[in-house]
């Protein structure tokens, strides 16, 4: 019990320091805890948004993948009701939506730097 709480506020530092936007410190702490806890879903979670916000698409796909099988596996040992299974619906969803803008910025990337 005391390791969890000790992981959890750990997230709650990296968290802080995503949305101070200390990308690098970010991504430091969430690797950390990546490679200490690998199947916590809000650590790959953090890790891809604080790659995507430094502007390391390639890593930030890669964590974002990672996130989403993570997730479809929770939501296949998951049941069909319960605030668990609705978190997990919901993160689906926002991974998606990241992995899908991501696409889409590096398709348009090309054409911007072509056209300079």
């Amino acid at each position: 019990m005391e390791q969890s709480k000790n992981v959890d506020v750990r997230i709650g530092e990296a968290w802080k320091a995503h949305y101070q936007g200390q990308d690098k410190l970010a991504i430091e702490q969430f690797s950390s805890l990546v490679n200490e806890v690998p199947d916590s879903v809000d650590a790959h979670w953090g890790l891809a948004l604080s790659y995507r916000d430094a502007g390391d698409l390639g890593n930030a796909a890669q964590s974002f993948e990672t996130a989403k099988s993570m997730i479809a596996a929770r939501l296949e040992s998951q049941g069909d009701e319960g605030a668990e299974r609705e978190r997990y619906v919901m993160l689906s969803r926002m991974v998606d939506q990241q992995i899908t803008q991501l696409a889409q910025f590096s398709a348009q990337r090309p054409h911007a730097e072509s056209g300079d």
